[in-house]
């Protein structure tokens, strides 16, 4: 699962730098307190986390999405310039990849950075969909790991073909 501020260089530039790391101090906290003590959160890159949830039945995955969402935007976040409305966007799946008749393919097994570029391509469909939302995976048509990657590579043309199958999770209003 990759999770992404929404609009966070705004927050350092109108609020100043100390706002933004208290932005992601308390959203790092919020993510770790809407996941299991089992699973693994870390800060990817500026305001990027991503989220490692090994044996997370594939149902519960939305569940947990929905969860990060709701803790992160449903109350504002206190910072030294007052409270600011902080809101994320998230791309999730579970690997191995399924078909849409719920089957994985041992084929379909990613290696951990391409299992990241799935989940990061479908975090940019949720800011490319409005932001404060996730973005799930819940099923790729492919027989093999060669049209897996084909179907990575030209991943809006995969999901309006229907090779790829999403689905949409609204963050709070």
């Amino acid at each position: 699962m990759m999770i992404d501020i929404d609009h966070f260089k705004n927050i350092n530039d109108w609020h100043g730098h100390a706002a933004g790391d208290a932005v992601i101090v308390e959203v790092s906290r919020r993510i770790r307190a809407a996941v299991r003590d089992t699973d693994l959160v870390v800060r990817w890159g500026g305001e990027e986390f991503l989220v490692f949830a090994p044996s997370l039945p594939r149902e519960d995955l939305a569940l947990m999405a929905e969860r990060i969402l709701r803790s992160i935007g449903a109350e504002p976040v206190e910072t030294g310039t007052g409270p600011l409305r902080v809101t994320v966007s998230i791309g999730f799946a579970s690997f191995p990849i399924g078909s849409s008749g719920g089957t994985a393919a041992p084929a379909l097994r990613l290696h951990w950075e391409q299992a990241v570029n799935w989940a990061d391509m479908v975090l940019y469909k949720a800011k490319a969909e409005g932001r404060n939302r996730g973005v799930g995976i819940t099923a790729v048509e492919a027989p093999d790991a060669n049209m897996l990657a084909a179907l990575l590579q030209d991943f809006d043309a995969a999901c309006i073909n229907g090779q790829v199958q999403l689905r949409q999770l609204p963050g709070p209003p």
